[in-house]
């Protein structure tokens, strides 16, 4: 048993039961031999001698009481110590399923934070996937072609002294050109431009494309641009592109 804990007062009562029982059994044992004697010798055994062992019993009786008192007192302290200890333990267990839950918690709310930054991540990949089919499209109004030369004298324009312009389409920097569309048409004609689509080289009625598209960047985006060259006289043109691309 550990006896570490007890108060003072409680110790003090134990070690004085414990006393006075030695002292009761020693007074006791003392009686007896005494009486023992005086059988022996044939004495009379008188009232003192008789009442002897009654007072070492009641003696007995008393300790036995403040030790047993002393002992439940003991036994108490025992428990309250187990039931303190109980009540810590259940207190450690307690704030150790907090903490679980706590870290469960941020962990699933951490798991909804990422799932919902994919879900956009998502969201913005497939609507720029969509522009990216829809095409980037840009146009422009290009005048009929004035040959320099001598006032007054009669010169026609050529593919060589034509105007010539780069039209450019804005897309993502990371995007990739899978087609570039190009369109051409009088700038007062009705033709639906469906209708009105050429080829890279190819002559539009005094008009034409270059062969191929350039790239060049611009920030966190890039201009995709198409040559066109108008050499008639007389016809504005409307010249389109439509840049089809990837992400």
């Amino acid at each position: 048993m550990d006896f570490s804990h007890l108060s003072e007062p409680l110790m003090a009562s134990m070690i004085g039961a414990l006393a006075t029982v030695a002292a009761a059994l020693v007074q006791l044992r003392i009686s007896w031999r005494k009486e023992m004697k005086e059988r022996e010798r044939g004495q009379p055994i008188t009232k003192k001698t008789r009442r002897g062992p009654v007072f070492v019993v009641i003696a007995l009786l008393i300790a036995a009481a403040v030790g047993g008192f002393a002992l439940s007192q003991y036994f108490v302290s025992l428990r309250e110590g187990d039931r303190d200890r109980d009540r810590d333990a259940l207190r450690a267990d307690l704030q150790s399923k907090l903490s679980e839950i706590n870290a469960t918690a941020m962990r699933l709310e951490q798991a909804r934070t990422n799932e919902r930054k994919q879900i956009e991540t998502e969201v913005q990949r497939a609507d720029a996937s969509h522009l990216g089919e829809e095409g980037a499209m840009a146009s422009v109004v290009v005048g009929p072609c004035k040959p320099e030369g001598v006032p007054g004298a009669r010169q026609e324009c050529t593919e060589q002294s034509a105007l010539r312009v780069a039209i450019c389409a804005r897309v993502p920097a990371s995007a990739t050109v899978r087609e570039v569309q190009l369109y051409v048409r009088a700038a007062n004609s009705k033709q639906p431009w469906e209708e009105a689509r050429v080829q890279a080289g190819q002559d539009a009625e005094q008009a034409r494309f270059a062969e191929k598209f350039t790239e060049r960047p611009e920030g966190d985006a890039k201009q995709v641009c198409q040559g066109f060259a108008n050499w008639s006289g007389e016809k504005s043109r409307i010249a389109r592109i439509l840049v089809k691309y990837a992400l």
